[in-house]
């Protein structure tokens, strides 16, 4: 399947801004005169001037392996997708953020910090965009596994990729999407993981909080929440919220390697219920 018929499936709506970067800056280029990156770089220093394309090569670099995965298993969760044109439930669409998928090596690394045995648990992704930490985690041994999403055409997606999925190693197939608002999401009375990739501001994750504590308190279980981000510092802000709940407690884990196959480095941190530890 070409990167083509990737970018066509779903919806003609999608904005994926990981393609066309070369196009873009050449296109600059051309409007402002060769002498444009001089410019720039006399503007911003030669230091953020080459900080800025490092983590262009980054992206694209990250980006093609990305792409290179999805051919591999029959699927399409790669890009980075806007949200501005797509048709989403409840009111928070100008709160969400890009969906990015988290790449393998990055989520491989998070789960070490976990149990190995989570057959009873079920991992659930806030914010699943088009389904790839979802894939990724059938390949541990959940109980099941749900993804919830506003986005309609994200959705479609997921669930077309869901049905297509091919890996040897899945040991989950229970896979599901939910199409809702994630603060007006009711959690399951199972033992949860529960993961969020920076996927919205900081009222929406108080509320979508509020409510897995809540959960909690009603129907006491086991329950592990893992937040990464790696822009806007939401890590900064989603770690202290955590703690404040008072009855999460953070689990130590190792600093984040920067992977190849991610378009950034993930700052994350693991909490799990107190009353399991």
């Amino acid at each position: 399947m070409s990167d083509l018929q990737h970018r066509k499936l779903g919806s003609n709506s999608l904005e994926d801004r990981s393609f066309g970067r070369l196009g873009r800056a050449w296109s600059h280029i051309r409007q402002h005169g060769l002498l444009e990156p001089l410019r720039l770089i006399h503007r911003h220093g030669l230091g953020a001037s080459l900080g800025f394309v490092q983590r262009n090569i980054r992206h694209m670099l990250a980006d093609r392996l990305a792409r290179k995965w999805d051919r591999r298993h029959g699927v399409d969760t790669a890009g980075s997708i806007q949200l501005g044109a797509l048709n989403v439930v409840g009111p928070h669409r100008a709160k969400g953020n890009e969906a990015v998928c988290t790449s393998p090596k990055t989520f491989d690394f998070i789960m070490k910090s976990l149990p190995r045995d989570l057959h009873d648990h079920t991992f659930i992704d806030i914010g699943s965009g088009k389904s790839r930490t979802l894939l990724l985690a059938s390949r541990y041994p959940f109980a099941e596994i749900i993804g919830v999403e506003f986005a309609r055409e994200l959705v479609d997606i997921a669930r077309s990729n869901i049905e297509r999925f091919r890996d040897p190693s899945q040991k989950c197939r229970a896979l599901s999407i939910v199409e809702a608002d994630a603060a007006a999401y009711d959690f399951p009375e199972a033992p949860l993981v529960v993961y969020f990739y920076n996927p919205f501001s900081k009222d929406v994750f108080d509320i979508v909080l509020k409510n897995l504590v809540a959960s909690l308190e009603r129907h006491p279980r086991d329950c592990f929440v893992v937040y990464g981000s790696s822009s806007h510092r939401a890590i900064d802000w989603a770690r202290p919220a955590i703690r404040e709940t008072g009855i999460f407690k953070e689990l130590s884990v190792p600093a984040m390697p920067g992977f190849r196959d991610a378009i950034r480095t993930i700052d994350y941190a693991v909490f799990q219920v107190q009353a399991a530890v």
